[in-house]
């Protein structure tokens, strides 16, 4: 999964059933997936079971996901912990760098200094990191008075830039 790869993603529409629909878009939520999500999901993992992909491809999309995974439980944690606060997404990555295993994981997957800025890997993943901190946890993102999402720029982290959030649902965290 190059750069160039991830890059020229392609859009697919597609027809299903009401039933199928229903059934794969109820499966979706209990895995905490929107149902697009989740069909691109279940054709990955189709992809990578059945051998279509290269073994280092098939690693890499294990390797972040396995990211994404942990590093949203770590978020939910946060908040269950009654530490939510609208740098959710910033403490979520903090304290993921302090965990070994994930801090050595995620160099691994960006191929470079965690913290060095400009490598092409990190944007998406990281974008993809901050989204699911989001769905996550029911968040709530802080808009400005011009109604898009506020931005925080940050020094110093493997984000350059976070967007606050205003709450959580405790219920979506557990």
């Amino acid at each position: 999964m190059t750069t160039t790869e991830e890059s020229q993603a392609v859009k697919l529409s597609l027809r299903l059933d009401a039933p199928i629909h229903a059934a794969l878009q109820k499966e979706g939520q209990a895995k905490g997936r929107e149902i697009g999500e989740h069909i691109q999901r279940i054709l990955t993992e189709y992809a990578i079971d059945q051998k279509l992909l290269d073994d280092a491809t098939g690693m890499e999309y294990k390797m972040m996901w396995s990211l994404i995974h942990r590093a949203v439980e770590t978020a939910r944690r946060i908040c269950r912990d009654g530490g939510f606060a609208a740098d959710i997404t910033l403490k979520t990555f903090q304290k993921c760098m302090e965990d070994k295993l994930w801090a050595a994981d995620y160099e691994s997957f960006v191929k470079d200094n965690p913290y060095k800025h400009g490598n092409p890997r990190k944007s998406p993943i990281n974008k993809e990191i901050g989204f699911r901190i989001r769905e996550g946890i029911g968040g709530k993102v802080i808009k400005l008075s011009n109604d898009k999402p506020a931005k925080t720029p940050v020094v110093g982290e493997i984000i350059q830039s976070y967007t606050p959030m205003g709450s959580f649902k405790s219920d979506v965290v557990g």
